[in-house]
């Protein structure tokens, strides 16, 4: 073989070492050899039931990988579910407010941890390592497979209750008796309907009148209100007068005034009597009396 042969056979020697190892570190980095060699602390997760978990199986954040299952589910001690060991990566930090949930990818998928953040779960602090918490199991084929064979058991109890109604209905309601009867029920109610309808129309025409009425009495009304004023505005008007009358007669009595003076003053009587008797006698400029007697003023 010659030398130009062995450097060829060398290049292509190192070639084939150098995928070989890309291949290992890849298959390394992202296959579950990887998972083991990583570093990475432990949480203690509590299912009530963890069908299709098993040893290796993903722990996923928010869709992104962050640690594998790393035992097969153990039953605990009372009989109340199953706990699985969660390795998670040393770099991952979980908050404590997080939800720990058995997902599957798809109806008939591979079956994965999934832990769920709570809408304040960024503001808590971080599970501590080697803690206990518990999950709960989300609703995979199996459940709603029961809970849609439990729900195609009450809708046949229910179609089977609606059946036998419509079977009493048959033979106990709908017969000919009960449908005459029904038939005469609905045509007296038609007719009450009618005549409750002439009546309504009438009862318009009642009401019509007696607002009318009322519109009439409170017409009376205002008149004789107006009436009432007037009488009372006439009756004030004569109290004044017959006040007014008092003070005269009070003042007459008194002797003030000129009426006074002419009743209560016998000189000023006669002196007033005698000015009348020369002004008949001798008259004011050319008027005279002449029917006067002569010594009427003496």
């Amino acid at each position: 073989m010659s030398k130009q042969e062995n450097i060829t056979l060398l290049r292509v020697g190192i070639f084939m070492a150098i995928g070989l190892a890309v291949i290992a570190a890849m298959v390394v980095y992202f296959g579950r050899f990887g998972d083991a060699v990583r570093g990475y602390y432990d949480i203690r997760a509590e299912f009530p039931d963890a069908s299709g978990i098993y040893k290796g199986a993903g722990v996923l954040l928010a869709g992104a990988k962050i640690g594998i299952v790393g035992n097969d589910p153990v039953i605990l001690p009372n009989m109340d579910g199953v706990s699985v060991n969660l390795k998670i990566y040393d770099d991952v930090e979980i908050p404590s407010k997080s939800q720990f949930l058995i997902g599957s990818s798809g109806m008939l998928g591979d079956k994965f941890v999934q832990i769920a953040l709570d809408s304040d779960a960024k503001g808590s602090p971080p599970i501590a390592r080697n803690t206990t918490v518990k999950g709960r199991t989300g609703a995979g084929l199996s459940e709603l497979t029961t809970k849609a064979d439990a729900m195609m058991s009450e809708i046949m109890d229910t179609v089977a209750n609606i059946k036998s109604i419509t079977a009493n209905l048959n033979t106990t309601v709908f017969t000919g008796t009960t449908m005459g009867d029904l038939n005469t029920t609905i045509a007296n109610l038609k007719q009450t309907s009618a005549s409750f309808a002439d009546s309504a129309k009438k009862l318009d025409g009642v009401i019509t009148k007696a607002e009318g009425a009322i519109g009439t009495g409170d017409e009376a009304l205002k008149s004789a209100k107006a009436t009432a004023e007037s009488a009372k505005a006439a009756a004030d008007e004569l109290k004044k007068t017959i006040a007014d009358v008092r003070g005269l007669v009070q003042q007459t009595k008194q002797g003030k005034g000129a009426l006074g003076a002419l009743l209560m003053d016998k000189e000023m009587a006669d002196n007033l009597r005698a000015l009348v008797a020369n002004l008949r006698r001798h008259g004011i400029l050319w008027y005279k009396d002449k029917s006067a007697p002569p010594d009427a003023g003496r």
